[in-house]
């Protein structure tokens, strides 16, 4: 529903514009103004679509209001309607870009045709405006989907795809379970809610219900600035919605071509958060640079125990490594006391090889004969090695593991799914999964979900008479408005269109 002011300073005049409005069916959201200066107080918290003033009227007249309306809100359709015919006073309406001049008393057929004039002109700015935006949703879709520039290009011609050049970073941000059209059901007012943590105009586009990206397009930021960006909308969402998110910022974007690796990148780098429990932002500082943390050596090898349990070489290779740092640069202030945690160390890496009883003895004897820590290192290195090459039999194979995890997902794609989930159900840890997962089948686990989902309700669209509602809970998505908006920026059309 539009909004319009009506500005005027005789009450009468006001209720004989609402009367011809209700005679004439028109449906506005009205708010009105007794002076030009109240009208202008009130578009800071009403934004009208259309300001209806009159010309003279006490403390700001109708010019006067129309030339501050323009400069603070340029799109706003302005229509004056006065009892002085002044040539005047019509070529300033006429600078000031107005619909029309409509002379008192007004001439209810005139007033029809006015009105009807400024609702067309909306009309096809909203279209336009909603078909520019299904456009850039199903581009950038597609683009981050790795679909080539280049072939986005040939199918929709280089100056459709123009926005894009005006990306200079990107923010992608993940939450542990699905948000997206659940909690947080209106992305405008989510973008509205962040705008103030965001210097400049920015796009988003929510990919998946749990992963969605910030499009940035103000020049000259700095990485540790938009580190500083993560951190306030990880501030205000935690407020204002109560659930944890992750984010992970890009490397600047020089063309439009980068973009889909700028994503890819942020992905990656957001897949050190298994590593991390208190950390949000991403890419994180390194160890060698965070001279102040304080690493717990018995985390560290809870954790380890862990990667040996489930078989996850990715999380374990990547572990020792940080707790061999943690020695190295003498984290624990006692060479006696490192010899103790790098015992305790092969203990449990020993405990999946073979004669693990005698081979553990051996190994425990021989990491306290080593008289320097590049010995010690090498031993731990080589037991590592070993159990990476045991978790890579054909039983416990990424390949089997994914098999796996797929069938699970093809049988309960209507029902909440989530990476801990099916991390749990192939008895697998979340970063194993996500990793092997994002080599074998190019795209991560929250995308293929989404792929499945979208594939089944494309079946069911074409050889059911389901309703769209009953489609939409059947492919496991809560809100049939989020599930149309996804599968438009996937197709390019919506359930109805791809129906008929």
């Amino acid at each position: 529903m539009f909004r319009l002011m009506i500005a005027d300073d005789e009450d009468a005049e006001r209720m004989g514009i609402n009367f011809l409005l209700n005679k004439f069916g028109y449906r506005f959201t009205i708010r009105e103004a007794s002076d030009g200066m109240e009208a202008l107080r009130g578009l800071e918290d009403f934004p009208a679509d259309i300001l209806l003033t009159d010309v003279k009227m006490p403390f700001l007249d109708g010019i006067g209001l129309a030339a501050k309306v323009r400069e603070k809100y340029p799109e706003i359709q302005i229509i004056f309607f006065s009892g002085y015919d002044d040539f005047e006073y019509v070529k300033q309406a006429l600078s000031l870009q107005a619909v029309d001049y409509i002379l008192k008393p007004v001439d209810p057929a005139e007033f029809q045709r006015v009105i009807g004039r400024a609702v067309k002109l909306l009309q096809e700015k909203e279209t336009t405006v909603q078909n520019t935006g299904v456009l850039k949703s199903y581009v950038i879709t597609r683009l981050l989907n790795q679909v080539s520039y280049e072939k986005l290009v040939q199918e929709n011609g280089e100056g459709q795809l123009l926005f894009l050049k005006e990306y200079t970073r990107l923010i992608l941000i993940e939450f542990e379970e699905d948000v997206f059209g659940n909690v947080i059901s209106d992305i405008k007012a989510f973008c509205s809610l962040v705008k103030g943590a965001i210097p400049g105009s920015f796009d988003f586009l929510d990919l998946t219900p749990s992963q969605g990206v910030f499009f940035l397009k103000a020049e000259n930021l700095e990485e540790k600035h938009v580190q500083e960006l993560a951190r306030c909308i990880h501030l205000i969402v935690g407020k204002e919605y109560q659930k944890k998110c992750y984010l992970a910022v890009s490397a600047r974007i020089g063309e439009a071509e980068g973009i889909g690796n700028a994503y890819r990148q942020a992905e990656q780098n957001l897949e050190e958060r298994f590593f991390y429990q208190d950390s949000y932002i991403y890419p994180r500082r390194s160890l060698e640079q965070t001279e102040t943390e304080k690493i717990s050596d018995g985390q560290l090898l809870q954790a380890i125990e862990k990667d040996v349990a489930c078989h996850d070489s990715y999380s374990l290779r990547r572990n020792v490594e940080i707790l061999l740092n943690v020695c190295r640069n003498n984290g624990f202030q006692s060479y006696i006391y490192t010899r103790f945690v790098c015992a305790n160390l092969i203990k449990i890496l020993a405990k999946e090889l073979s004669g693990s009883g005698e081979r553990l003895a051996d190994l425990v004897e021989r990491i306290y004969a080593c008289s320097n820590f590049s010995g010690l290192e090498a031993e731990i290195w080589q037991v590592t090695r070993e159990l990476e090459e045991r978790f890579q039999t054909a039983e416990d194979s990424p390949k089997r593991t994914i098999a796996m995890v797929e069938q699970y997902i093809k049988e309960h794609y209507h029902e909440p799914l989530s990476l801990d989930l099916l991390a749990e159900k192939a008895f697998r840890t979340p970063h194993y999964l996500s990793s092997i997962f994002i080599q074998e089948k190019g795209i991560g686990i929250n995308k293929y979900i989404k792929n499945v989902r979208m594939e089944k309700a494309r079946e069911l669209l074409k050889g059911t008479n389901m309703k769209i509602s009953d489609i939409c809970e059947q492919v496991g998505y809560g809100s049939v408005s989020y599930f149309c908006r996804s599968f438009r920026n996937e197709y390019g059309v919506t359930p109805e269109q791809y129906r008929h």
